[in-house]
């Protein structure tokens, strides 16, 4: 597909503009630092903050806890003690992180300088404002109007599955705010080889955070554009995030492709495929202006916006959501769309471009109201149905579910003997992050 004629200038925002998207933002950030919350909580929140102290203390693996009674570690099943968002390791006295490295990264990072209750929050909070912000600027950086793009970013703001994803300890905001930066970086290669070289190391990041993100590439390729250099430092910056991931997983689980997910490809057939497309349609229709999964076809019809870019954004979500199609938990309940979210913003902005396709087609007829109009049109559209169907879907619940956890954990800490074997599922992680107490997995006995 032929390179995009350089871009018209955009029109510049007023200051008084500027100011208010500077408002709403600081105002989002206040509304997810009041709901957000960094407990340990089920195997995921669990899983990464446990990871996330591992690193920050500079270990590689933890012991497996086990009562002096039942013997030496290996003397019986070790799975029975294992907690989740842990495996065990080829050492029997130690278990290793499932997840990856990249969330723990930063975990760990800002919890050495802002403590642990701050820290993971921190994170948290700033990765939902980057993604919006980000969201705004690679719009903006497609050519559309301050209007399209402050639209495209409320669009995402609003996203229930977004907002779910921001107030817990999950990888889906980070992840999408990397992929994001990743965009952002392609779209401004033409500029000079530095942001391809930035290109490449976020989307290293992302893929750090989620293994997945690794099927953006081809899209980054498409939006780098054609060029030995752009790609060459694309690549070149990406080599020291894939170095760390290999060799971890070398380290941690045997070998540098293993994870520790263990073999989880039976957790894929085509048979998933049909229903997952028509959840994955039905939520992104009712999350989202239902408009906005037409749009970019509109995009694909207008000779000025059917270029590389809006080919790139649709290879970004085609790819990823094509892969998570065929997974057997996708389509099992509305928040699976979290799988989906890193590339949610393609969407979104292949969207815009579809409304700036029709304004240069049949809105031209009304040159200085269509592109407000629609973008007030598509936001309100967004925040009615964030607003509509958050509260029933129990979004904002998650501090509460979350800080149950960390309550039991506490409570066992407080009232069970230092040698007592706590039998638990899905309290397992939380007891190991907040006790030194041995557990049982009573989904395994």
């Amino acid at each position: 597909m032929p390179n995009p004629p350089a871009p018209a200038p955009p029109t510049r925002a007023s200051r008084r503009f500027v100011w208010l998207a500077w408002a709403a933002i600081a105002a989002f950030g206040v509304f997810l630092a009041l709901r957000t919350t960094s407990a340990a909580g089920g195997s995921d929140s669990s899983g990464y903050l446990n990871h996330a102290r591992m690193l920050a203390d500079g270990h590689s693996r933890v012991p497996l806890r086990l009562p002096p009674e039942l013997g030496a570690p290996g003397d019986q099943g070790t799975n029975h003690f294992v907690p989740l968002g842990f495996v065990a390791a080829a050492d029997p006295a130690a278990i290793v992180p499932t997840y990856p490295t990249g969330l723990p990264l930063h975990f760990a990072l800002a919890a050495r300088i802002f403590g642990w209750d701050i820290g993971p929050k921190l994170v948290l909070v700033l990765a939902a404002l980057a993604a919006v912000w980000l969201c705004y600027l690679a719009a903006r950086e497609l050519g559309l109007a301050p209007a399209l793009a402050a639209a495209g970013a409320a669009m995402l703001a609003a996203f229930p599955v977004f907002l779910f994803c921001s107030i817990q300890a999950l990888s889906d905001t980070l992840a999408t705010a990397w992929c994001l930066a990743a965009v952002l970086c392609a779209l401004r290669a033409p500029r000079g080889g530095r942001w391809a070289a930035a290109c490449g190391a976020a989307f290293s990041v992302a893929v750090l955070v989620r293994p997945t993100n690794v099927f953006l590439a081809p899209a980054l390729a498409v939006l780098l554009g054609a060029g030995f250099r752009r790609l060459a430092a694309f690549a070149l910056a990406g080599l020291p995030a894939a170095a760390w991931q290999l060799l971890y997983n070398n380290h941690q689980y045997g070998g540098p492709f293993e994870t520790g997910y263990g073999d989880f490809r039976s957790a894929f057939s085509l048979v998933y495929g049909w229903p997952t497309f028509l959840h994955f349609a039905r939520w992104l229709g009712a999350f989202l202006p239902p408009v906005a999964l037409l749009l970019p076809f509109a995009a694909l019809a207008h000779p000025a916006t059917r270029d590389r870019r809006l080919a790139g954004l649709g290879l970004a979500f085609a790819l990823i959501a094509g892969f998570y199609l065929f997974y057997d938990v996708s389509h099992d309940v509305w928040w699976c769309l979290r799988f989906i979210l890193p590339v949610v913003p393609a969407l979104i902005l292949a969207a815009l471009l579809g409304v700036e396709a029709l304004a240069r087609g049949p809105g031209a007829r009304w040159p200085r109201a269509f592109r407000p109009v629609a973008a007030a049109a598509l936001a309100a559209w967004a925040v009615a149905a964030s607003w509509y169907w958050s509260p029933g879907l129990h979004v904002f619940m998650v501090q509460v579910y979350e800080q149950n956890y960390e309550d039991a954990a506490r409570l066992a800490a407080r009232e069970l003997p230092p040698d007592a074997l706590v039998a638990a599922c899905l309290f397992s992680g939380s007891l190991y992050y907040y006790t030194d107490r041995a557990v049982l997995r009573s989904d395994v006995v």
